[in-house]
Order: structure tokens, then sequence, then C-alpha cells
């Protein structure tokens, strides 16, 4: 498809030996990751652990205290910024457009890291930014100004922008935040099927335990800076990790749905019901 992300050899996005903060203070301390390429990585956690920090960092917004992220082996920070911008893609946390502007003019945004001052917009960009439309459902609001949208729907518009910016890998901090029940897992499906259709590799922060059981291949849960566990869901979700993170009493069960691990919370006015054995006729 013209102008859609071409998988190949999908980029390996790494971290190592991470120190980050915001002025005198430390925020993530020591942190070594590897983002599976091709995967959807959900990283989770409590308030202020660190997640959408290191987000910022993989994303090159943030420039590390000590250790470095590499891009296929290259520190991110020693590439041109336009590089790193055709293959990381992001979506930061609740964006705002500017006011008036339409949903085509936002998703043509995606495009400036392909541009130069000898090639201006081409039909090649044309291409991609109907592709990213028609990805995202937005083909028919394409002339509507952003600000005038549902919040799903303002949701879809940005992803269509990170969608047409054509990179590999894509990072989205807290994409379901705001939205209503049914427009995030509308979101996470959309998710789903760029990873799917394209391969696109996917790291995303969630606070919802259950949504990144159901729609991450890889999960990293973060405490106080640092990761307490990573692996598939399955491996991840424990009621002693959820403990541990999340400082959360809960239960672990299956999801009658997706089969994935199910966090059931345990508050303070309620204890797990303990059922009866069942009699048996003798």
């Amino acid at each position: 498809m013209s102008g859609a992300f071409v998988p190949g050899g999908l980029p390996e996005l790494n971290a190592t030996g991470l120190r980050l903060g915001y002025d005198g203070r430390i925020v993530v301390e020591h942190l070594d990751l590897r983002v599976p390429p091709g995967q959807i990585t959900a990283i989770v956690g409590a308030n202020a652990c660190g997640k959408s920090t290191l987000l910022r960092a993989l994303a090159r917004l943030l420039t590390p205290r000590e250790g470095a992220v590499t891009l296929d082996g290259r520190s991110i920070h020693a590439m041109p910024t336009k590089q790193v911008a055709q293959q990381l893609g992001i979506l930061p946390q609740s964006p705002i457009a500017p006011e008036g502007m339409t949903v085509i003019d936002l998703v043509g945004r995606g495009r400036a890291p392909h541009q130069t001052w000898w090639r201006q917009w081409s039909s090649g960009d044309e291409d991609a930014v109907r592709t990213a439309l028609h990805a995202t459902g937005m083909l028919d609001l394409a002339d509507r100004p952003v600000d005038e949208l549902s919040g799903g729907q303002r949701q879809r518009a940005w992803i269509a922008m990170a969608v047409a910016q054509d990179t590999a890998v894509l990072l989205l901090d807290e994409p379901t935040t705001f939205l209503d029940l049914a427009h995030q897992i509308d979101v996470l499906d959309l998710v789903v099927d760029l990873n799917r259709r394209e391969r696109r590799t996917i790291v995303m922060v969630l606070h919802d335990l259950n949504h990144a059981c159901r729609y991450a291949d890889h999960m990293i849960a973060m405490k106080s800076g640092r990761i307490a566990a990573q692996g598939p869901p399955a491996d991840v979700i424990t009621e002693a990790v959820v403990d541990d993170v999340f400082d959360l009493r809960c239960q672990v069960t299956i999801d009658p749905v997706s089969g994935t691990p199910l966090v059931i919370p345990i508050g303070r006015h309620h204890e797990p019901v303990v059922q009866a054995p069942v009699p048996v006729d003798r």
C-alpha cells in the first residue's frame, strides 16, 4: 500500500544503564530494557513510578543522566533528529491541536520528518495521509476541526498522525486516558490492527492492568524507577507482583474472553468469597 510502513528488518530499540531525572530529582535508576521487535509492549506501574519518563527517554525527548537508548545499536542521541523521527513516532499524553485545525491538517503534520527544503509535499505524502486516515477510520472526518470531535475520535486523529509518520516503532503514552470504556476498547483494537497488519513495534503506557494483559504481548511492570518484572502477561501479572508493584491485594484469575490474566482487586471492605464444598451424594 503506497505511503504505508513496509516491514523489513524491524529496528531494535534497547536501553542500558538508564538514569533519568528532572532537575535534582532522579526518577529512573539503573534500568536495562529490550523492546521486542514487532510486538506490543505495555508498561504498567503505580503513579510516579517512572513509566512516562521512560517512554520520553525512548522517544529522545529526555536526555539520560547516565546510560543510553539505542536504535539498531546506535545511540539515538548520536543520530540526526530527522533520522530518529523517521523510525520512532510518539503520541504524548493529552496532546492539544491548534484551534480550528482540521483532522487532515493534523495528520499531515506527521509527514514533516520526510520533507526537506528541496522535497516538499508530494504524492507520497498524500498517499501516506490517506492510508493513515483509512487505517484509523477517520476518512469521513478528515475535514472536521479536531476540537469538535469526541474524545475517542480525537484520539484516533492523533494516532492517525503518528501512523502517517510511517515509523516502524510507535510509542503511545496513556492512549486511553479520559476515554469512556467503549472508546478505550476502540483505540486498543486499533493498536492491535496496526501491529498485526504491518508488524509495527508498539510500546504503550497503560493504567488498566486488565487492558494491558489483554492487548499486550510483552509487559513491563515498574516500581520506583526500576523494572520489577517483565515478560509475557501471564508471567508478569501475579498476585505477588501486583501486591509488590501496586500495594494492592488481589486475586488473579483467567479472563473468560481472552484467556489472559484478569486482576480482581480486594478492597478493605471486601474479602474473597470462600465457596462452601459441594456435598457429594453417597
